[in-house]
């Protein structure tokens, strides 16, 4: 990792080489002024330079390379060397290392890459979960980012300082950081749609908790606007259709321009997830707001487009859509996707889901004042809760089975009140 000056260089290519100063120098000039030059002590002609680049099997780039070219590029490696640090787990490897690259970055004023250490560790220390220090190295690195103009490090800086706070239940603090990264978008003229779809979910979540409804909904609108603007079949559709007439007539090179332009668009569906995390946010945010129907809308959208993954975002999607149905006392819709969820996570051995998915069943049995039934789920639901080994759970569980008993048989509804009471005394919550 030696950062060389012109001399050193020729001096280093020589030594290497085994040549003496008189083999450098041959016919073109003397030993004593190899040896100056090899001191830093002479300059060179381009035509020189030529010579000796030639003699010792070098480009003449490689020995114009200053030292702030060369600390650039050894930087940048040793960057990308600690990014794939973190990204195996080896973060006390990567935190030396960034801690080097600074030293290089300070001696040779590398400002740009300074600001790309400090946000590697805000990330190092973002996964160790000290949010507080992650926030400094954010704001360090913002500090570098705004004085290269360099507007997409300075988005993901206001993002991330925002998503902490967002964390951290400290909503305007959040909602500020997400308004700095809006205004960078908007400067910017960036047309990706989904950026702005998740932006604008965390701008009217943070706006939903700090208790201003109205500017909620006013950037959930924002949303349905962009959804409306955003046909991507369509798009995809006319690329195909203009491809396959350019085929016809022989243009094969702007036939293939657009349907790798189509095939482009097709793979943005890795970005689905994205897409459902936004719906779900929405979602919530209209359920806090009481409105089911919303509420049950984009808790189907985000089901639509990940059905066929059976993640997270499906599941929480289903759930929601039986919590909706529940509400307004459409038992069959809710058993249908209650249905689906069971299957799903007995399949995908998810126990949790699997409990939560026995559990809505006995809130519609309860609802529908089938005790019998809801009792027999309930109980499927502590078997699940003791493989889980989850006592908050559990307990929960055996004060509703004793809520449900009370109609049925007394003796039962104490053992019930009892289970749940001790787990509780156990937990120290009561």
């Amino acid at each position: 990792m030696n950062i060389l000056s012109l001399g050193e260089k020729i001096k280093k290519l020589r030594k290497e080489q085994n040549m003496t100063l008189k083999e450098l120098a041959g016919d073109r000039i003397t030993a004593a002024q190899i040896s100056h030059i090899e001191r830093d002590k002479s300059h060179t002609s381009y035509e020189l330079l030529e010579y000796l680049s030639d003699k010792l099997g070098v480009s003449v780039d490689y020995l114009l390379e200053t030292k702030e070219m060369q600390s650039k590029k050894i930087t940048d490696n040793l960057i990308l060397k600690s990014e794939i640090y973190i990204k195996c787990g080896e973060l006390e490897k990567a935190e030396n290392q960034i801690h080097e690259i600074i030293e290089i970055c300070k001696q040779f004023k590398l400002t740009e890459n300074y600001g790309k250490c400090n946000n590697l560790l805000a990330c190092i220390y973002l996964k160790r979960e000290d949010h507080s220090t992650a926030v400094y190295y954010y704001e360090k690195a913002l500090y570098y980012f705004i004085k290269n103009e360099d507007k997409e490090s300075i988005y993901d800086c206001y993002i991330n300082i925002g998503n902490i706070y967002s964390f951290d239940n400290f909503y305007k603090g959040a909602l500020t950081h997400f308004m700095f990264a809006k205004e960078v978008l908007d400067e910017s003229n960036i047309e990706d749609s989904d950026i702005y779809k998740d932006l604008y979910s965390k701008i009217s979540e943070c706006f939903m908790k700090l208790n201003h409804p109205n500017q909620a909904l006013e950037y959930i609108e924002k949303i349905d606007r962009i959804d409306n603007e955003d046909s991507l079949q369509e798009e995809v559709d006319i690329l195909v259709l203009k491809a396959k007439n350019l085929l016809n007539i022989g243009n094969y090179v702007e036939s293939k321009e657009c349907f790798k332009r189509a095939l482009e668009i097709i793979e943005k569906e890795e970005n689905k997830n994205r897409i459902a995390k936004v719906y779900l946010t929405i979602s919530n945010i209209y359920s806090e707001l009481g409105d089911i129907d919303k509420h049950l809308e984009y808790s189907q959208k985000v089901y639509d487009i990940t059905k066929r993954d059976e993640n997270k975002y499906m599941m929480e999607s289903l759930f929601n859509m039986i919590e909706s149905y529940v509400q307004k006392g459409e038992y069959d819709r809710a058993q249908a996707y209650c249905k689906l969820a069971l299957v799903s996570s007995i399949k995908n051995k998810d126990k949790y889901h699997e409990y939560k998915s026995l559990k809505f069943y006995s809130d519609m049995y309860k609802n529908k004042r089938e005790i019998k039934m809801a009792i027999d789920y309930l109980n499927k639901c502590v078997d699940i809760a003791k493989d889980l080994e989850d006592e908050q759970i559990l307990a929960k569980l055996y004060i509703e089975l004793g809520k449900l008993y009370s109609e049925i048989s007394k003796e039962k509804e104490l053992e019930c009140y009892q289970k749940g009471v001790l787990i509780y005394n156990k937990l120290n919550i009561i």
